[in-house]
């Protein structure tokens, strides 16, 4: 007597997730696009099925490990208010308060006058000084993405897929900047500057979302996208002058950012 056993091959639901990517008839909502290959995938997937590159909470796995870093400086630096209270916001000389002022000049090729301000804010949140300094950080970030966004653009065979790589990049960048500098709006001194890079960040961010909602079929489309983008990321170094102004009057001192080629 024969007798036919019947194994069940279903994968198990973390596996079978993986190794089909992107179920037919997902909804937009719950799809995000592969940074590596452009894949579609499922929200939640850990692996993509095509280039192997491994995420976490939908972000590449080695860019998700960056903004958290940055997560726990600036998480450090709010967590002790106190001592950053003392070290960060402190008065460069022995000058009254609301006599003594620090300016910057203004960047070459600029018209009017330099930016300058109160050389000491006793009001001045220790949570939007922190952001004022992360804001720099991702600026430095920036730079390094909008010189990879123009090497590739310098490349003649340079792919869609790389193209819209460096524009997600940016695209990231411009998010985490956004969010920043709306911790300054409390800090009644930095308007200026939070009106700055938040206009700043935003242009970035439109100009990424421009760009990749061209097919990845249309090089040309690509190529414009990234052009339009370095031009916005050229204006970077006025908003770096007001925000160095800013920092130099309550005696902060940002990290330093190389400023992209314009």
């Amino acid at each position: 007597m024969t007798t036919n056993v019947m194994h069940d091959t279903k994968p198990s639901d973390g596996q079978g997730q993986e190794a089909m990517g992107l179920a037919i008839g997902e909804a937009d909502s719950h799809v995000f696009i592969c940074p590596s290959c452009a894949r579609p995938l499922a929200e939640g997937t850990s692996k993509c099925p095509g280039c192997g590159v491994r995420f976490f909470m939908g972000v590449r796995l080695r860019r998700a490990g960056a903004i958290m870093a940055l997560g726990v400086v600036i998480g450090i630096v709010i967590g002790g208010a106190g001592a950053a209270a003392a070290v960060v916001v402190t008065v460069k000389d022995s000058t009254p308060a609301g006599v003594a002022t620090a300016s910057l000049a203004p960047s070459t090729g600029s018209s009017g006058a330099a930016p300058s301000f109160v050389a000491f804010d006793p009001e001045a949140p220790v949570a939007a000084v922190s952001a004022l300094s992360g804001t720099a950080v991702v600026n430095g970030r920036i730079s390094v993405d909008a010189d990879t966004l123009s090497k590739t653009l310098a490349r003649s065979k340079a792919t869609t897929i790389e193209m819209a790589r460096a524009l997600r990049s940016l695209a990231a960048d411009a998010a985490l900047g956004i969010d920043l500098a709306g911790r300054l709006t409390p800090w009644t001194q930095a308007a200026q500057v939070q009106n700055g890079l938040d206009d700043f960040y935003r242009a970035m961010a439109q100009a990424a979302r421009t760009g990749l909602r061209a097919s990845l079929n249309d090089n040309g489309a690509y190529r414009k996208a990234g052009a339009d983008m370095l031009k916005v990321l050229a204006t970077m170094g006025e908003i770096d002058s007001l925000s160095r102004a800013l920092a130099g009057a309550i005696d902060l001192e940002l990290p330093p950012v190389v400023l992209p080629k314009s």
